[in-house]
């Protein structure tokens, strides 16, 4: 019984994993005619987030901070940064209490991907919502959590060993 439960799992959240990156490829694609990737998307996104926040002092987020929220190398995140940067999407300003820092904030083009991915987000959840009875939502949202804890539990996990054990980062998931 088991064993089929964990065929079946499998299957199924490798399946949801494409489906969602294909609809999300495409959507990115028709956005920015092929010229966003999406992890670049993603650290929009971050960006985006750190000007809607509550507390934020809309002055945009630092590299580090942009890492931190992606759970990238500081290198990946300038790398990345600077690549948005060329493409339109974002520019780095210095910090108006303290000219050492160096905030990103998105540009114009930046905030219509942001605002436009965020759209598809929000559809793509009232679809699901919406094809589902309303018994099912409460059991489906209960096993996602469940599942997200998991995986942000095994997540922080591997990263922390990874920082203490392993240089070459190379690491199975264990269960």
């Amino acid at each position: 019984m088991e064993r089929k439960f964990c065929a079946e799992l499998d299957e199924l959240l490798v399946n949801t994993f494409r489906a969602i990156r294909t609809i999300e490829e495409t959507m990115l694609s028709d956005l920015s005619n092929e010229n966003l990737s999406i992890g670049e998307m993603h650290i929009i996104e971050a960006i985006g987030a750190s000007g809607r926040g509550a507390s934020s002092n809309c002055q945009g987020c630092t590299i580090t901070e942009i890492a931190q929220a992606q759970a990238i190398s500081l290198p990946s995140a300038t790398v990345a940064v600077k690549k948005l940067e060329r493409k339109g999407y974002v520019y780095k300003s210095r910090g108006q209490d303290d000219a050492r820092r160096i905030y990103v904030r998105l540009t114009p083009l930046g905030q219509r991907a942001d605002i436009s991915h965020r759209y598809f987000h929000r559809q793509m959840v009232n679809a699901v919502a919406r094809a589902m009875p309303e018994d099912d939502r409460e059991a489906l949202l209960d096993g996602l959590k469940a599942l997200n804890t998991f995986f942000q539990l095994k997540a922080e996990e591997l990263i922390q060993q990874d920082r203490t054990d392993n240089p070459t980062g190379k690491q199975a998931l264990r269960g």
